[in-house]
């Protein structure tokens, strides 16, 4: 009988530590100590999921009858670094880059101006507008999609400027997905143009309903309670 308590006591104390040992891991970003994370592995700095990026399906150029017109606003809620990074490519349908990819940093509060345009584009240029980014290319007539990432080396997993337990201003991740984004595509004979749509960002566009059938019932698809297919800004 001593026996079998001896080794109920030793298989007690092997699983206590097995279990310790899991919530440790499954924890360990919650420690005062260390910085938050909001990636699936926060030691992979260098591997960014699709959760941080921002896409728009449709852009285009064409000679001085239509350009590309897209406004970045940082909106300054709680949890957004006060400044935020962020890299944006124009890919042709092609699958190349119409322009070199264009990095540039968006304070808390403002909006940043991005252009498509041909380099010779007679109005829409670095001269009459230096405050804004361009996104220029020489071929005259093309068209695409939008791809908005983290500049290399902003870690939007990872808190910026504090660690959990802090409240410090201005702390916060440096997350794209967390900034707004606008577009359109400008037809310059009779100044018109149509809305781009962004996926991603934090206007994210609602998915269409799936007539109430429950989560369970419709292959393990998240949903709202408004049965509704999750979707939006990566918030946690």
């Amino acid at each position: 009988m001593k026996i079998n308590h001896l080794k109920r006591y030793l298989i007690g104390i092997v699983m206590t530590g097995f279990l310790a040992l899991l919530a440790g891991n499954a924890f360990g970003d919650g420690a005062v100590s260390q910085n938050a994370s909001r990636d699936y592995d926060s030691t992979k700095k260098s591997q960014y999921a699709n959760n941080y990026t921002v896409a728009s399906p449709y852009w285009q150029v064409e000679g001085g009858a239509s350009y590309t017109f897209i406004a970045v606003s940082h909106s300054s809620l709680s949890g957004m670094a006060s400044q935020i990074g962020i890299t944006i490519n124009a890919i042709d349908s092609a699958g190349s880059a119409y322009a070199t990819a264009e990095t540039f940093t968006i304070l808390a509060g403002n909006t940043q101006r991005v252009f498509i345009v041909p380099t010779d584009h007679a109005t829409v240029n670095t001269t009459n507008i230096s405050s804004a980014v361009f996104l220029a290319g020489t071929t005259d007539f093309t068209y695409g999609h939008v791809r908005i990432g983290p500049p290399l080396g902003n870690y939007p997993q990872l808190k910026y400027g504090g660690t959990i337990g802090t409240n410090k201003i201005g702390a916060g991740f440096r997350d794209p997905t967390m900034l707004t984004y606008w577009g359109s595509v400008i037809i310059e004979a009779n100044t018109t143009g149509f809305a781009m749509e962004f996926i991603g960002d934090m206007n994210d566009s609602q998915t269409m309903g799936i007539n109430g059938v429950t989560t369970a019932a419709n292959g393990g698809l998240q949903s709202s309670s408004t049965n509704y297919m999750a979707s939006g800004v990566n918030l946690q």
